[in-house]
């Protein structure tokens, strides 16, 4: 950190938060507004009424720092409009690049590790002091859907992953502050919860060593939960029991997302993701026989180091086969610190483009075919918003994107017959 700041004025400060990058950053977000408004400050603002920012960072692609370097360089202006206003930053950049970005950006006043904001908001408090009256009340949240991280880190080395580095090792939060914080988020309006971890999976806690599916039992009798997903798993960890809890919970949505990188064993070995294809297939397989009604969504890289045409084409094999309903694909940035980095990036760009544009145009495809099966079946919406033309719109508990013919109640949840479909999504009344 810098000197401090020079205060302005008498007035609780105002604080925008600005976010890019993975889930566990939104839940990062949404706990740094609460403990600002524990302090008594006030989170929520919009950056021209803001006397303080907060950059919550990204560093797994070197596409999100540039996005947040480009944000830096915007807020130098923002910055001198105004005396008083600061900037303060952590996430991800803060693991790989600590102090070093003070000096690189000579206006940005603090930066701090999210894993231990306590000094940073010690700080903060001691500085606004005088214009604080203690805790302000949050209002009620405008999300009907939340992030709830329960296992903080990643204890594996997948040699492409900077997340190990810059969130270190798995820490598994006790189940009953999980819990309790489920019932926070309910009683501020959220109706649908997403237990978060980088491996949630190997969750554990501390103190019993129950796992996720106990975990998600506990989470399911919340008073007022409707809908309950969880984010991201590895393959080595997907239990019987998980699949069974999702089966079995009602407010455990039919969804699994399950990340497979490579259909290469080859290609996964050089990840070290420590499973095989075929392993990876036996879990689906497992998942589809379990839980009725289950869409399946996954992750893959292409143009990893050395990725040749033959394991291109086992991924592009594999995902032709399994027919996933959702397919998040991304060619393969470098990391620095990470194993893979020692590597040569041997793909060339256009290579990676082409391989990302073919896999792409093949699950358009085979979401289209999946979606197109849906129609003329009734689907349950949770209406998540209004959008232009004043039409409702939502997900399925398989989270499908759903349009409604007809008014509705953002909240509601609707059992809505599917009229049409495209490979984004479904339309209905």
């Amino acid at each position: 950190m810098r000197a401090p700041m020079a205060v302005v004025g008498d007035k609780a400060p105002r604080v925008h938060i600005w976010q890019i990058g993975c889930q566990m950053n939104s839940a990062d977000s949404d706990s740094l507004a609460e403990g600002f408004a524990e302090i008594g400050l006030r989170p929520g603002a919009a950056l021209d009424d803001a006397d303080l920012t907060v950059l919550v960072t990204c560093a797994v692609r070197q596409h999100a720092e540039d996005k947040t370097n480009g944000k830096l360089g915007e807020l130098a202006e923002w910055k001198e409009e105004r005396p008083g206003r600061a900037i303060a930053l952590t996430g991800c950049m803060v693991g790989e690049h600590g102090s070093d970005l003070l000096r690189r950006f000579r206006h940005l006043d603090y930066v701090f590790d999210m894993r231990e904001p306590d000094g940073f908001m010690a700080r903060i408090r001691d500085l606004y002091q005088g214009a604080l009256n203690g805790p302000v009340p949050l209002p009620a949240s405008d999300r009907l859907c939340a992030y709830l991280p329960v296992i903080l880190g990643c204890n594996e080395m997948c040699t492409y992953c900077i997340v190990p580095f810059v969130r270190g090792k798995e820490r598994s939060r006790p189940k009953d502050q999980v819990v309790d914080e489920a019932k926070r988020m309910v009683d501020r309006g959220v109706v649908e919860i997403t237990l978060l971890g980088q491996n949630v999976n190997s969750y554990r806690d501390p103190a019993s060593g129950i796992d996720l599916p106990h975990l998600m039992s506990m989470v399911d009798r919340v008073p007022g939960l409707r809908r309950m997903r969880f984010l991201t798993s590895h393959p080595r960890n997907a239990s019987s029991d998980l699949m069974t809890a999702i089966a079995e919970l009602e407010t455990a949505c039919e969804q699994f997302h399950l990340p497979v990188q490579s259909g290469s064993d080859s290609c996964l070995r050089r990840m070290k993701r420590e499973y095989s294809v075929a392993d990876y297939r036996t879990v689906l397989e497992k998942a589809r026989t379990i839980i009725p009604g289950l869409s399946l969504s996954t992750d893959v890289i292409v143009g990893f180091c050395g990725e040749t045409d033959s394991e291109f084409e086992a991924t592009y094999r594999m995902v032709e086969e399994v027919e996933f309903d959702t397919v998040h694909i991304q060619a393969y940035s470098p990391r620095p610190g990470t194993a893979a980095f020692r590597r040569p990036d041997d793909v060339p760009r256009a290579l990676k483009s082409e391989r990302l544009q073919r896999l792409l145009e093949l699950q358009r495809k085979i979401s289209l075919h999946r979606n197109q099966a849906l129609v003329g079946r009734t689907v349950e919406v949770l209406v998540e918003g209004i959008g232009q033309g004043g039409r409702p719109f939502g997900r399925t508990r398989q989270n499908r994107v759903v349009w409604v013919n007809g008014p509705a109640q953002v909240g509601a949840i609707l059992d809505v017959r599917v009229e049409s479909a495209t490979a984004w999504q479904l339309v209905g009344g």
